[in-house]
């Protein structure tokens, strides 16, 4: 999910313990890959003169296990939201003092994080003082475009999950991909088959989702390399996170209008229109009898799942202050330019969306970006230092242009509802572990 790499995490965190023993606190932190902006935690680290220590973790089940393992005391956790009620059922969390988080007591939800706050409420009395929200969107289905009849087919079928279960809705030799969480593929299936999510199945039931995922024979089980085989053609269709779908695809929008660019396809002034042509009209731009556009799109069901990330304190946190300054700094804001944005700069750099109200209207500005001779004549200036297009101001700029106008189609404010039960979706049940080596067993059989 969701570009600090552990490698041998323990072994750099003894050296660094070893190294940095009496003088600076050491903030242990387990994470998602590729899930914030590098230059926040250097800013924390720099006000706090601390070290920040960061492993990564691929699914909620092995934050859970690395927790309530207890071989490494980890401060900091950024567990999804039916972790969050997990953890919290077994007393593995600190309740959180937010008298001592100035940053986090002045900021207003957005409609759909308040929503599934409200439904963990509902699941687990008194959770409420135990997590800050950190990043939230919903899962899409991702598809190829380059694909003849295949965007089509899933657009119009009634089913708005066929094409991930039924072969005969979808073009012949489609290349279909299922993310490989087994909750979540169990989720889309219970979509499909019309079956609850939150209650228990019985065998019958259980034996339908087992049948479906046989027949179906996906060509893959994947992770995040799932939108990298979309966007190579390896893969034409899968079920992932909407923020992994958009990091891709503004860089590849981007890339789009400096092919146009450098083509001499589009003039600087007319790089807005073309952005906008991209992502908010048919998706394909015109000039000079060639056409641009981005090979890939996402859909999202209406009834996608939604989902919030979090970020918790351990029961045996060893600076628990430090924990509180280190998620407060990552809720705060900073309009001056010489200082690090944190809530912005996080979601601008992953791509999923903000819980935050101003920094999601932050990000949404960017979509009103304009172009002038100007822009030209720093990119001129930065081609003849010997900066690559395709990292250059020109290319970050539509960039910015790319992100303000996908938060727009993508995360739209008017349909994440407010209050309770409305936000788009729903939070996965919290099962208790019989039931998930159920659905497991379920589908390790099927897929064998």
């Amino acid at each position: 999910m969701r570009k600090r790499i552990s490698f041998c995490f323990l072994l750099l965190l003894m050296t660094l313990m070893c190294a940095s023993c009496g003088n600076r606190q050491i903030l242990l932190f387990l994470n998602w890959g590729e899930y914030v902006d590098e230059n926040v935690l250097e800013a924390f680290e720099e006000k706090y003169q601390c070290e920040v220590m960061m492993d990564l973790g691929e699914s909620n089940e092995i934050f859970y296990s690395k927790v309530r393992g207890g071989t490494t005391v980890y401060d900091v956790v950024c567990p999804s939201d039916y972790m969050v009620e997990k953890m919290y059922a077994n007393h593995l969390l600190s309740k959180i003092d937010f008298s001592k988080m100035p940053n986090y007591q002045s900021r207003s939800r957005m409609p759909g994080v308040v929503g599934i706050a409200n439904t963990m409420e509902e699941n687990q009395k008194g959770i409420t003082d135990y997590y800050v929200p950190y990043l939230w969107g919903t899962w899409g289905i991702m598809y190829s475009k380059l694909v003849e009849g295949l965007k089509e087919a899933i657009l119009s079928n009634e089913n708005e999950w066929a094409c991930l279960f039924d072969r005969s809705s979808i073009p012949s030799g489609t290349k279909v991909a299922m993310y490989d969480s087994h909750l979540h593929a169990y989720y889309a299936a219970c979509q499909y088959l019309n079956l609850s999510h939150t209650e228990e199945l019985s065998s019958s039931d259980l034996k339908k989702i087992y049948d479906l995922v046989r027949q179906m024979n996906f060509n893959a089980w994947g992770t995040d390399n799932i939108k990298k085989d979309i966007v190579a053609g390896n893969i034409d269709v899968g079920f992932m996170w909407t923020g992994d779908f958009l990091y891709y695809y503004c860089e590849n929008v981007a890339s789009t209008v400096m092919d146009a660019y450098l083509a001499g396809d589009v003039s600087v002034e007319d790089i807005s229109s073309m952005i906008y042509t991209l992502i908010q009209n048919d998706g394909v731009y015109t000039k000079n009898q060639r056409n641009y556009e981005v090979g890939f799109d996402i859909y999202i069901p209406k009834n996608t799942v939604a989902f919030c990330d979090n970020l918790v304190i351990t029961k045996d946190s060893r600076h628990y202050d430090l924990a509180l300054k280190f998620i407060d700094f990552m809720c705060s804001r900073s309009m001056n330019e010489d200082e690090i944005d944190p809530a912005y700069s996080n979601t601008y750099y992953v791509s999923y969306n903000s819980p935050w109200i101003d920094v999601y209207d932050d990000i949404l500005s960017l979509r009103d970006t304009e172009f002038s001779k100007e822009d030209e004549e720093i990119y001129l200036s930065e081609k003849k230092a010997g900066t690559d297009s395709y990292d250059s101001s020109l290319f970050w700029k539509s960039y910015d242009m790319a992100i303000g106008l996908s938060f727009e189609k993508y995360y739209p404010k008017e349909e994440q509802g407010e209050g309770n039960k409305k936000y788009k979706g729903d939070i996965l049940a919290n099962f208790d572990r019989q039931y998930v080596n159920t659905i497991n067993n379920t589908f390790n059989n099927a897929r064998a």
